[in-house]
Order: structure tokens, then C-alpha cells, then sequence
């Protein structure tokens, strides 16, 4: 009954706080418009975890921001806020009614903090402010994007997307040279891989004379770290559709099999003995500062940049891009994804008086200006000129591969991916690598019966039913040895009565209703 008041409350000052923003905000924006001066457009975005962005001391006095300015002839203003704090800090705006003119929103209007904006009314309907002040943004993004649930409600839009690189974008990161100095073959099935991580283990391949090699990593909540279990197809952020049910990933049984088998990863080192706790900053740390780790998960748009960026370390790490372990099925992979970028969908809340400032300066991303911004970066100091002919400045230090991803990924806030613009990927450094790594991610990965379904209602009162709650604290518990393989076995039934069967009815109801199934 707590839980229900505290919900209620939120919605009310929710409610309040919107409503207060819509009777306090000015017509400023539209006197600039209309005088002939740009109109001003304030964002709020994560910082994703870019040392770029993070270490800027103010955001809206970069360069790059200040031609992001002139190019598309609007004042964008730009607030960022802390890829781990992005969620709270939504919620506390939200609940203020003190909104920018458009919002990043991660996962798009599935997201809880946004799912639940929505509901009150906090966001406009796109579809016919779409049709007048920027038509290009359906001609140029597909109807697949527009469908889609991270977008779309009931046939109504509430989003602008951008496309996602790749609906697989996590692939396996591997040390080439220490496959090369201990003579190992890349791995493929589970047990090989196993082989090849106890070798990292044991063999010091980083030359140390110590054993403090950390064969494979992954992030706090196992972020960046579910490709084992991919071999078992129990990712836990995923769903299966079984016996008429639409049923999450973390409660199967074969579940039981990839906890086991991470026990055991667990218990003999295999894995870092961190994975619980470790942050973006402590990932990346023991990767690239102590270099002592054989094998990651990451984006399968990035080994270009990767590469560039290691070689300059000293000493440089070679790695290479290799298939997922396969499982007793054969295969393996993480989830394929939506075709919707998760990280950058786009919603106007309705106290912004003027939309269409948004909609027009969103269009822009689709030129082929701002393409060539995005892509090259600015003139004279990213490349040059010459005879009509573009030459893109190599990187040479990590501080350069830092700041490339202002450019490259962070301020593309709609439009298709570089890894997409054949030109440019022919003429870049290690470019060939993201073609590898594409070919590897399209060939592999499992399928979410859930993908882009909205939140069912019962876990956005009862979140500790999530992969994140209940389930990862008996997945730590079991992984670490404090408690026995079969309290997983518990952890179901518990589970189920503490509301997981309604859980499972939504979900099936949304997918039988998503499918078209009587």
C-alpha cells in the first residue's frame, strides 16, 4: 500500500510541475524568430560516458557546439547530465516542470521516467507538426523506425529517432597478441573459450611476471558482459515467447545452465572478480591503463576508433573482433537490438511554445551538411582541403580519439551512422575493421521476442521484479558462491507470486495483441 501512495504522489507533482511550466514559459524564442535572429533550441542530453564531454568545463563554449550553431543557423543550448545519474535527474525534472525544448530520451517513451511523462501528458503528438514544419524527417527516416514502440503509441508519435548502427552492436573484443604470444587459435564454442581464458589466466601474457591478468570483463550488472550467457540464449534483459507465454529471459531454465557455468568462471578467475561493482571509468582503466585484460564486449562501431587509439598506448594493444562462444544450440551472441538507436530518440515536452524550432533544427541532421560535420569534424583542425578534395587528419593520441566522438557520435543526435558512408569509411584509418566487425554482428546474435515493448505496468510499480533487482542480486549470490545453484530454483517461485505471473500475462498481451495472435 506504500508503494501506491508513493506512486500516486509522483504522479500528481508530476502532473503539477507540468502544468506550472506550461502557464510560466515566454514567447521570447518566437520574438528572436521572427525578427530575423536564430532560434533558440535548449537540450538535454547524457554525456554517454565520453572523456570529451565530461571534461569539458562548459559544453555550449566547444567549438564543435559553437558550429553546430552556425551551420543549421539555430542557438542550440546544451545541458548535459552524467550517463549513470541520467534517469534520477529526469525524474527530479520532470517533476519541477523546468524542461528544455527537447529531451533525449534513452530507450526512447519505453524508458520508466519518460514512459510515465507520457502518460500525463507531458509530450507533444509529432505526426501532424511533423507533416507541416519538417517533412524530410519522414521521407528520409524509414517506416520501421517510426513503428517502432521506443517511438510510437497507439499510432501516435512522440519521438524523433535515430537509426541504430546496427541492431547487434555488441561483438567480442579479444587480445590478438596475446593469442600470438601464447600460440592460441581464436576460440569458438564455450569450452574453447574457456581454454583460451585460463591461458590469459595463467601463462602471463602481459609479461609481467605476475598473474594478475583479468581474462574476461564486463561492467556493474554484468553491462557489457552478457555474451556467455547468450550461449545458453538467456540474456537477462531478454524475453522468449514459450508455451503461448512471453516470458523473461532470467526466469527460463536454461538460465540455471549459464549460472552455472559463471560459477564457475567466477571460482576459477576466469572473469573479473569486479564485475558487480565496476564502472565505465574502471572498465575502461583495466583495459587501456593497467592493460590486463584478454577479452571485453563492445560496440561493433567502434574497433576502428579502438585500434587507432590503441596502437598509440605504451606499450600498444592489438586486438581483434571474433564470433560470440557458441552454446549447445550452436550458436550465440547477444540480443539483436532495435532498429532505433536506444541511446538517442527524441521527445518535445509541450512546454515548449514553439516545436517546430525543434522539428526544423532535427530535419537539418539529415542533410548532406550536416553529414559532412558530423563525419569530418571541423576544417583545419580535422581535415583539410584540397582541390575540392577532403583529407581527414589521422589521430595520434588518445586525446584526438576523444575528441572525435564530439563529432563523430555524440552531437549526431538523429541520422544514420558513420560506419554507413562508404566514402568515408574507405579513406579512414582502420576503417576496413568496422566492415569485419559488421559482418561478424549480422551473422550472429539472439533474438528478443520483447524487443521495444513497452515497460508492463506491473514492473514499473514492482521494478525490483526487473533483471536488475531480484534477479541479479541471486544471480551475484550464486555466481559468487554464497548461495547453492538451486536457490535459483526459489528465486523463480518467489518471483512469480510476488507479482511476476501478472508480469508475464502483460507481456503476453502485448505480444499476442504486437502479433496479430488470438
Amino acid at each position: 500500500m506504500k508503494k501506491k501512495v508513493i506512486i500516486t504522489l509522483t504522479s500528481l507533482s508530476l502532473t503539477g510541475g507540468l502544468l506550472a511550466g506550461c502557464a510560466g514559459k515566454d514567447d521570447h524564442s518566437a520574438a528572436k524568430a521572427n525578427d530575423g535572429t536564430p532560434p533558440t533550441v535548449k537540450l538535454v542530453m547524457s554525456d554517454r560516458n565520453m572523456p570529451y564531454i565530461q571534461s569539458s568545463p562548459n559544453i555550449n563554449d566547444d567549438k564543435y557546439v559553437k558550429k553546430l550553431r552556425e551551420l543549421p543557423k539555430t542557438d542550440v543550448r546544451i545541458e548535459t547530465i552524467s550517463q549513470g545519474d541520467y534517469s534520477k535527474k529526469l525524474n527530479l525534472m520532470f517533476a519541477s516542470g523546468e524542461l528544455p525544448d527537447a529531451i533525449q530520451a534513452v530507450n526512447g517513451i519505453t524508458s520508466p521516467e519518460v514512459a510515465g511523462a507520457l502518460n500525463n501528458g507531458a509530450f507533444y503528438e509529432l505526426n501532424d507538426l511533423i507533416d507541416k514544419y519538417a517533412p524530410g524527417l519522414k521521407t528520409k527516416i524509414s517506416k520501421e523506425l517510426w513503428d517502432s514502440s521506443l517511438v510510437s503509441k497507439d499510432g501516435k508519435i512522440y519521438a524523433i529517432p535515430r537509426e541504430a548502427p546496427t541492431p547487434n552492436n555488441r561483438i567480442v573484443y579479444i587480445r590478438k597478441d596475446w593469442l600470438d604470444k601464447l600460440g592460441l587459435q581464436a576460440p569458438k564454442t564455450v569450452d574453447e573459450y574457456l581454454n583460451v581464458l585460463r591461458a590469459f589466466r595463467d601463462k602471463d601474457p602481459n609479461g609481467n611476471g605476475k598473474q594478475d591478468e583479468i581474462p574476461f570483463i564486463g561492467r556493474k550488472n554484468f553491462d557489457f558482459g552478457y555474451v556467455f550467457f547468450g550461449a545458453y540464449d538467456v540474456s537477462p534483459e531478454g524475453w522468449k515467447y514459450v508455451n503461448n507465454q512471453l516470458v523473461p529471459n532470467f526466469i527460463r531454465p536454461e538460465m540455471k545452465d549459464a549460472l552455472k557455468l559463471h560459477q564457475q568462471m567466477y571460482q576459477e578467475k576466469l572473469i573479473d572478480n569486479e564485475i558487480f561493482v565496476n564502472t565505465a571509468a574502471d572498465w575502461g582503466a583495466k583495459i587501456e591503463s593497467t592493460q590486463r585484460v584478454g577479452m571485453w564486449i563492445h560496440a561493433a562501431e567502434y574497433p576502428d576508433k579502438t585500434a587507432t587509439s590503441y596502437k598509440i598506448l605504451t606499450p600498444p594493444i592489438e586486438f581483434i573482433n571474433i564470433p560470440a562462444p557458441t552454446g549447445p544450440d550452436g550458436k550465440g551472441g547477444n540480443l539483436i537490438g532495435s532498429v532505433v538507436d536506444p541511446l538517442s530518440t527524441w521527445v518535445i515536452p509541450k512546454t515548449n511554445k514553439h516545436p517546430e524550432y525543434v522539428l526544423k533544427f532535427l530535419e537539418w541532421f539529415l542533410s548532406d551538411d550536416a553529414q559532412k560535420f558530423l563525419n569530418y569534424g571541423l576544417e583545419g583542425d580535422d581535415f583539410t582541403m584540397e582541390n575540392g578534395k577532403i583529407t581527414y587528419k589521422r589521430l595520434s593520441t588518445k586525446a584526438d580519439a576523444d575528441r572525435e566522438q564530439m563529432h563523430l557520435q555524440w552531437l549526431r543526435l538523429i541520422g544514420p551512422s558513420n560506419i554507413h558512408d562508404q566514402e568515408f569509411m574507405k579513406n579512414r584509418e582502420n576503417g576496413q575493421l568496422v566492415g569485419e566487425a559488421l559482418k561478424i554482428a549480422t551473422s550472429e546474435g539472439r533474438v528478443n521476442d520483447g524487443l521495444d515493448m513497452p515497460i508492463p505496468p506491473t514492473l514499473t510499480v514492482k521494478p525490483e521484479l526487473q533483471y536488475t533487482g531480484l534477479w541479479m542480486e541471486t544471480a551475484a549470490k550464486i555466481i559468487t558462491g554464497r548461495d547453492s545453484l538451486d536457490s535459483f530454483d526459489k528465486f523463480v517461485e518467489d518471483w512469480k507470486k510476488r507479482g511476476g505471473d501478472q508480469v508475464i500475462q502483460e507481456a503476453t498481451d502485448w505480444y499476442k495483441h504486437n502479433k496479430g495472435i488470438k
